[in-house]
């Protein structure tokens, strides 16, 4: 026989009530104009705490996970206000004035330590909406969906910058491949973050592949020393723009479980800080595992991080790229050698070279040593002159076509994604 829900502050300890963890299992039965009747599973310690935390957890999976048949199968909550939804998971009970009425599917049953037991739950849903949207925190999901950072890069004609994501690196840890190997949660992080970029469309570029491509040509040493300086080659030769650095904490107690993604973006060419985030997951029941809470947290996170990238990564600022150039072994020159069809030196042919074709005159002045010149990074114009799109391979071309049609000065170029190496042989 069914029973009106009337109060359950009346029945149950309240200091005890709001320490238990949600199993989360919640699905639709029916609805109509004005409520909706869920199933809910709860589990407790003390036997008659058990139907408490089914409504909590049926009111947690509203709130934040989603429940098929329900927004769209998205959740309630697009913008947290705990002021407003702490008092449903707390000794305020703001749940009870919704729910119309619960009645037990099964006898309470006893697992391990717990006891479990399945409610059948009817809830004024139409008034809990209308109330998530007096207080701003309710997600429509029948409203337009609002532009993505992607959407909106492409709307404008604005070319995404490419992306690698590596692992965040502790003082003194080994390399890339190291990390990967040896440490699942960040190995997770990397993949899920990756994987994120993709589903929002913007290009990424695999750690792992270009480890292995580097393995094969033995370039790459899993050195821990070696491997800093190693690194930091395999990113300026990734062929990406940006390289992203993920880190993972976990945070588990009695009550769930949660993970925090710290994310940093840098411009791989100068290393500049474009964009950091620290990304938290609301707590989940304690056996979801660390994978799906790093799917939750991009999913809410990745679009904005990756507008704060945008941001300072706009094509008015131009793509970068890093020029070495050096002197081959059986040469007699050096930089200050006058060359080329006026004579000035080679260091002056190259540098006014830079200047003129960087652009809007932004370029990294150039550290020289004896036999070797490098150029940190040099800002390539969005397009070229016949007005296709500029890339560190045709901006490389226009440099050593200058040097031998123009500058008769023999050469040779080489590209390794976004680094351009010059050889002088004369």
């Amino acid at each position: 026989m069914k029973r009106i829900f009337l109060s359950l502050l009346v029945v149950f300890s309240l200091q005890q009530i709001f320490c238990e963890p949600y199993l989360g299992i919640c699905s639709l039965l029916n609805k109509d104009d004005k409520n909706a009747t869920f199933e809910s599973a709860g589990a407790s310690t003390k036997r008659n705490m058990v139907e408490a935390n089914a409504i909590q957890s049926l009111f947690y999976s509203l709130f934040y996970t989603g429940i098929e048949g329900i927004n769209d199968d998205k959740p309630l909550i697009q913008k947290e206000n705990k002021t407003y939804t702490n008092g449903f998971f707390n000794e305020q009970a703001k749940y009870s004035f919704y729910v119309v009425q619960s009645e037990p599917q099964d006898k309470i049953t006893k697992i391990g330590n717990e006891l479990h037991a399945t409610y059948t739950i009817t809830i004024r849903l139409s008034k809990l909406i209308a109330d998530l949207k007096m207080n701003k925190v309710y997600y429509d999901s029948s409203n337009p969906k609002q532009m993505s950072a992607s959407d909106v890069s492409n709307a404008s004609g604005m070319v995404l910058p490419s992306i690698i994501v590596v692992p965040y690196k502790k003082p003194g840890e080994g390399s890339y491949a190291d990390i990967l190997a040896n440490d699942y949660d960040r190995r997770v992080a990397v993949s899920t973050v990756q994987q994120g970029f993709q589903d929002i469309n913007v290009k990424t570029i695999d750690l792992q592949s270009k480890i292995n491509a580097a393995n094969r040509v033995a370039q790459f040493d899993k050195n821990a020393n070696a491997g800093q300086g190693n690194d930091r080659m395999l990113l300026q030769t990734s062929g990406a723009d940006v390289f992203v650095e993920v880190d993972i904490e976990k945070d588990i107690d009695a009550s769930g479980s949660r993970v925090n993604l710290m994310l940093k973006a840098y411009e791989t060419a100068t290393g500049n800080l474009l964009a950091n985030e620290v990304a938290t997951t609301n707590r989940r029941y304690k056996s979801v595992s660390s994978d799906v809470l790093c799917q939750y947290t991009v999913k809410d996170n990745l679009d904005s991080f990756l507008k704060k990238i945008l941001k300072e990564f706009a094509p008015a600022n131009g793509t970068k790229v890093s020029l070495s150039v050096s002197i081959d072994g059986n040469s007699s020159v050096t930089f200050n050698t006058p060359m080329g069809t006026h004579n000035y030196s080679l260091r002056n042919i190259i540098t006014q070279w830079v200047r003129k074709n960087a652009y809007e005159g932004k370029y990294q002045s150039p550290n020289i040593v004896d036999e070797f010149m490098h150029f940190d990074y040099i800002a390539i114009p969005p397009v070229d002159q016949d007005g296709l799109k500029m890339d560190a391979s045709q901006f490389s071309f226009y440099l050593e076509q200058y040097l031998k049609e123009t500058e008769k000065i023999n050469c040779s170029v080489r590209l390794e994604g976004n680094k351009i190496m010059v050889i002088i042989y004369d």
